[in-house]
């Protein structure tokens, strides 16, 4: 399993992302930043590598001044890495 996230370093900012790419057609959902990124406010929005070029392309057209950056999160043997991207 993996995946794509964005993180921000404040709630509401990255609850205003979400709400973005939901209307805007990326399927998303708000979770805990898995704490392998070890960045920013505790919650990140993940979606699904396929949509990682809309979602950059949304996140320079509204940029959010707590952005962190995104990161793909898989899990390698028993554990989950996250790398940026």
């Amino acid at each position: 399993m993996q995946y794509i996230i964005v993180a921000f370093r404040s709630r509401n900012q990255t609850a205003k992302m979400y709400e973005i790419f939901t209307l805007n057609g990326v399927p998303s959902k708000i979770i805990n930043t898995p704490r392998e990124v070890n960045v920013g406010c505790g919650i990140s929005v993940r979606f699904d590598e396929a949509f990682f070029a809309k979602a950059k392309t949304l996140a320079n057209r509204y940029p959010q001044t707590s952005f962190v950056g995104f990161f793909k999160v898989f899990i390698s043997g028993s554990k989950y890495v996250a790398k940026r991207i």
